[in-house]
């Protein structure tokens, strides 16, 4: 206020100094005018400003509606991507399946070995997202999965004429859901219908009847985009027959974002090195299996039978347990996987390593639980060797 009223006396005398000069009078007047303006309006502009400042209430401003949940997504960062169409085809070096006598058979079936060369198979895997949003993901997975065996030597052993005349042939639907709870915890659940067995299918007979149904389902937490685990429990057949297990899952990208570990116990883990966003290589296993229907094994069995044992004591009851028989299969893989992006979202993938037989033995009743560990024994006892392989694939990935 002193300062204003010193400007207002120092103006007073300059009026008196030009009081009798009319052209400076009438400057004088419309200048005067113009700062008293300024003068009074800026002192209420800086006096709106602090109080702004000084009585600010953040509280005021309060949202008209809740914020949006969010949801932690399915994958982890530098994850390898996820096949949505891919073929496969495998090579088994060759190697030798030696098949005992059947439970109270010894005589009937004398023990037989044969070699294999090779072993291929032509594998087909599809990935079709059917709901996808960020409060659920719903997948659809097919695979289909052809075995061929080449048997050299004595070969007549009705396992061995129904393999090598057949094949293994696996046809899976399954469908997948990833259920986000919120941003750390999320629900991962699976079930499939699967079709195992030595038919083709032009000539399927009746194996459509012997439908196989994995499952699993676990509970899982994210505690931030490098880390994801979950535990559950699964119906599997893992190990060749159903079993119920736990599995354990596990995705984790180190700091660098160069290493990581994909894991999937028991099924498979693997380390993981990424060389940039188009090439990764992987160091790990995969267990595989199932339980294939033999449809064609009792004929086999009769037409090698009867000739030579004719109408020996207990015969034909062997034979007619013989006719519901199931190939319990399993295996493990271990090797190096490369995969590289070669046009887009093709990628190559390059896997060879060493295939390790668990189960090769074959049941008779059909399917029932057989847990890891269960020395019961099977029909038949096998001995498949092991041996190298080698498989290329060509992969439409997910961007």
């Amino acid at each position: 206020m002193s300062l204003l009223r010193n400007l207002w006396r120092f103006l007073l005398l300059l009026e008196s100094a030009v009081i009798f000069r009319p052209k400076m009078q009438t400057m004088f007047a419309k200048y005067l005018s113009a700062v008293l303006m300024l003068l009074f309006i800026t002192p209420a502009f800086a006096q709106v400003e602090d109080d702004d400042d000084d009585d600010f209430d953040f509280s005021e401003f309060e949202l008209a509606a809740p914020p949006s949940k969010s949801f932690c997504n399915n994958k982890v960062l530098g994850q390898i991507p996820t096949t949505l169409v891919g073929f496969n085809y495998d090579y088994q070096f060759p190697h030798d399946l030696s098949v005992m006598p059947p439970i109270g058979g010894e005589g009937f079936f004398p023990e037989q070995t044969a070699g294999i060369s090779p072993s291929q198979a032509f594998n087909f895997q599809g990935n079709f997202p059917i709901v996808s949003r960020n409060n659920i993901l719903i997948n659809l997975n097919t695979i289909f999965h052809h075995q061929s065996y080449a048997f050299s030597g004595n070969d007549s052993h009705p396992l061995m004429q129904s393999l090598g005349r057949h094949g293994l042939t696996r046809s899976a639907v399954m469908g997948t859901v990833f259920k986000p709870l919120n941003d750390r915890h999320f629900i991962l659940a699976q079930v499939g219908a699967e079709v195992n067995g030595d038919y083709v299918f032009n000539d399927a007979g009746d194996v459509f009847g012997s439908v196989r149904m994995p499952a699993a389902v676990l509970f899982g937490w994210k505690p931030h985009d490098r880390l994801m685990y979950a535990f559950g429990l699964s119906r599997t057949y893992i190990g060749g027959s159903l079993n119920y297990v736990p599995v354990v899952y596990y995705y984790h990208t180190f700091k660098n974002q160069k290493w990581g570990i994909e894991a999937l116990l028991p099924a498979r883990g693997a380390l993981r090195y990424r060389f940039n966003s188009l090439s990764v290589l992987l160091l790990g296993f995969n267990a595989t299996g199932a339980s294939y229907s033999l449809n064609s094994f009792d004929a086999y069995a009769q037409s090698f039978g009867i000739p030579q044992q004719g109408e020996l004591p207990g015969f034909n009851d062997l034979l007619s347990s013989a006719r519901n028989v199931e190939l319990r299969r399993s295996e493990l893989r271990l090797g190096l996987t490369f995969q590289r992006s070669i046009v887009g979202f093709f990628w190559l993938t390059l896997d060879a390593g060493y295939r390790v037989n668990w189960s090769y033995g074959v049941d008779q009743g059909g399917d029932f639980l057989r847990f890891f560990g269960d020395n019961t024994p099977y029909f038949l006892e096998t001995e498949l060797r092991n041996t190298p392989y080698i498989s290329v694939g060509i992969s439409y990935m997910s961007p």
